[in-house]
């Protein structure tokens, strides 16, 4: 499916996505066709979340409306966030960033004996409010999330001895 969107980007209609993702006004007055690509793009994504539902039902066995609250849903915009929108890696970062977090903070809070005291927030607390500074921090500092940076330091160790 990653393939699928990489070779949808190098497309006709890829180009369009992105022209109207930046500038609708512009790519409209460069004729394209707004509404047309809005609904190829809403098609497209509810093509992949109905991918990703059957994915999950055949995983867990069964879905129901309870199985998604709004902490997942915050939690899936976060990954795509931190991750970096507009990338196909970008959301890979974000979901490795989102599995791995929550040991490290297990790890650091039982390593500074805060896990064991009468806290007064528990670690699923602690979690959350990690993952909203996150999610903050990538938001006002680095818009590109996980997938900038490492764009940007893969372009400095490209030319690393004549960086300038």
């Amino acid at each position: 499916m990653g393939l699928g969107v990489k070779n949808l980007t190098r497309s006709k209609i890829g180009r369009a996505f992105s022209a109207i993702r930046d500038r609708d006004i512009a790519a409209e007055a460069l004729g394209i066709n707004l509404f047309k690509f809005k609904m190829y793009a809403f098609a497209l994504s509810s093509f992949y979340a109905g991918i990703a539902g059957s994915l999950l039902f055949t995983i867990a066995g069964g879905v129901e409306p309870g199985t998604f609250n709004l902490l997942y849903s915050i939690i899936f915009i976060a990954i795509v966030i931190i991750g970096g929108a507009g990338t196909v890696l970008g959301p890979l970062y974000g979901a490795f960033f989102f599995t791995t977090l929550p040991g490290i903070i297990q790890a650091v809070l039982h390593a500074t004996g805060l896990s064991d005291t009468g806290f007064f927030l528990n670690a699923g607390e602690i979690e959350r409010i990690v993952f909203g500074f996150f999610i903050i921090f990538f938001l006002i500092f680095e818009p590109r999330g996980l997938w900038g940076i490492w764009f940007r330091l893969r372009n400095y160790f490209k030319a690393w001895p004549f960086s300038y």
